[in-house]
């Protein structure tokens, strides 16, 4: 049953916080992650049980009763800075010391920048090396986590993040000389929870699934598009100068889970209020 199913997310920032507010109201035992004393009361706040764990790749710290779970949703992306082999020895320490708990399904936030620009069309099949250390890193650490010999677990290739405060603004809009004509690979907040949900609900672990809207509106159109939900008219601007793009496919995860879109079409973000799935 839904109420015998305990989850911990690690870590509830932009979508790690709804995310698990969410799953919560929908029945599940959740416990959420902070790095600091006042994310956790922030958490704590808002109803959810909250605990202060750090991790680092020397160093993992947390009281253990966050790690009794059936399901560990790990929402930690690389950070530039630190170099992508920083990434990589953190989750390897993550790995190791989850195999010593009572978890056995591991879901894990990754990204479409695993996947190189060819100019064309990429699916979960495609292998060729990334173009990004971030990409390189999320690479190496999905198959660190998929090795497991003690936990399954299920990959969600995730497009940009979109909804709610991530749409341009005016400072954004007015900004920059060129128009990127690149074809956009994007989620919504509201879908990307909404697909975690069903990996859940259907057991689809053991998986790696790609999750983009179904449409690739170009970056112009997109920017387009949001100046004109704000009524603002966009400076005239150089043309934009060719550049190597991708687009992710996701029929996989449509045909396997049976999930619809609810912003399939980026475009329309501006034209409906976003709502928590």
């Amino acid at each position: 049953m839904i109420q015998q199913t305990k989850i911990s997310v690690l870590s509830c920032g932009w979508l790690g916080k709804p995310l698990a507010l969410h799953l919560q109201a929908a029945g599940y035992s959740i416990k959420g992650a902070r790095t600091s004393a006042a994310g956790v009361r922030e958490l704590e706040a808002l109803g959810l049980e909250a605990y202060e764990i750090m991790l680092s790749g020397e160093v993992l710290s947390g009281p253990d009763v966050f790690w009794d779970a059936d399901i560990l949703i790990v929402n930690i992306p690389p950070r530039k800075e630190r170099g992508k082999e920083a990434h990589i020895a953190e989750i390897a320490l993550l790995r190791s010391f989850v195999e010593t708990t009572a978890i056995r399904k591991v879901l894990f936030v990754s990204s479409t920048s695993v996947y190189a620009d060819i100019n064309g069309l990429v699916t979960e099949d495609n292998e060729e090396t990334p173009d990004t250390p971030n990409g390189q890193a999320l690479k190496a650490v999905e198959a660190l986590l998929m090795e497991s010999p003690v936990f399954e677990t299920t990959v969600l290739r995730f497009g940009g993040l979109i909804g709610y405060d991530r749409v341009p603004d005016e400072r954004r809009l007015l900004e920059g000389k060129r128009v990127n004509e690149q074809p956009m690979n994007v989620i919504h907040r509201d879908d990307c929870i909404g697909v975690i949900q069903m990996v859940i609900e259907k057991e689809a672990w053991g998986e790696v699934f790609n999750a983009c809207a179904t449409r690739h509106p170009l970056r112009c159109a997109y920017y387009k598009a949001a100046a004109q939900a704000i009524g603002l008219q966009l400076p005239r601007r150089m043309p934009a100068e060719e550049q190597p793009y991708k687009i992710v496919g996701s029929s996989k995860l449509r045909n396997k889970l049976g999930y619809t879109f609810i912003y399939d079409d980026p475009l329309l973000i501006f034209n409906q209020p976003s709502r928590q799935v």
